[in-house]
């Protein structure tokens, strides 16, 4: 591969040629782009996927989760012990909505436009990134089966009884983004939500701390925009009642393993994509 980034064919050489540098025809930057991209292709189909497995999920957690973020996140206020999240998503602002509203909307166009601008920067991590993703959703969705668990919102909405099994998805916090744009935005997207007890890790978190890890090494204003974002999204997850402080927590700690290993990997497909004529 060629300091470029793009894929370079191997051209065999005679023993007679030996002292020859050989030269290798660099791929059209179009077809690289696409194999740098085909992760992000082919983790949508696999969570097209996921939807057939959601029925074979494990026990639902509900009131063991939120009974552990009180307990471990408790907050003593004139009412008595609160949970911190409780407290964060109680203290509503319009600004605070909008700004929070639009950080949880572009979650995945922060993952695209970041590995676009790879791709013309330094390309390699462009597939560093994507082949990190894809992984990093195909364990992230695994733990949602085997760890179902209730967001924020649903207790709320169904309380902490036995769960809810055909409860609809709910935007949460983001309906009063709705409501101040006038259309129901988040109500239509949440709606198409594979799983409604997808809560433990967050991915949305896990996303943008990979993004974040990532692009960290290139400093200058990308660095410190993306760590903004990160921070964020966290609040937003909290604020917004999508998810607990543990969702959060989990959803960074998923996401560092695929920052640190998912360029091992990475590089290996691209030695191995490397075909000879």
């Amino acid at each position: 591969m060629a300091a470029d980034g793009a894929f370079h064919p191997a051209v065999r050489s005679s023993p007679s040629a030996a002292s020859v540098p050989v030269r290798r025809a660099a791929w059209h930057p179009a077809l690289t782009f696409l194999l740098y991209a085909s992760p992000f292709f082919f983790s949508g189909f696999c969570y097209e996927a996921y939807r057939r497995l959601v029925p074979l999920r494990g026990e639902i957690h509900v009131a063991d989760l939120h009974a552990l973020e009180a307990r471990l996140f408790s907050v003593t206020t004139s009412d008595g012990p609160r949970a911190l999240s409780d407290i964060v998503s109680s203290h509503t602002h319009p600004v605070v909505d909008v700004i929070t509203g639009v950080t949880y909307f572009v979650f995945m166009l922060e993952v695209f436009v970041i590995a676009g601008y790879l791709f013309f920067r330094e390309r390699p991590k462009m597939f560093d990134l994507s082949v990190s993703f894809v992984a990093m959703n195909l364990v992230g969705w695994a733990l949602w089966l085997v760890f179902p668990a209730a967001p924020p919102w649903y207790v709320d909405h169904y309380g902490l009884g036995p769960a809810v099994l055909d409860a609809a998805s709910s935007p949460a916090g983001l309906a009063r983004v709705d409501a101040l744009i006038g259309y129901p935005l988040a109500a239509r997207f949440y709606s198409q939500s594979a799983n409604v007890f997808g809560a433990v890790p967050s991915l949305h978190c896990a996303y943008a701390t990979l993004v974040a890890w990532m692009v960290f090494p290139l400093r200058g204003a990308l660095r410190w925009g993306t760590i903004a974002f990160a921070v964020c999204m966290a609040f937003s997850a909290i604020y917004l009642r999508h998810h607990y402080i543990l969702d959060v927590i989990a959803g960074v700690l998923l996401a560092i393993p695929f920052a640190v290993y998912g360029p091992l990997l990475a590089g290996r497909l691209r030695r191995a994509i490397e075909v000879a004529p």
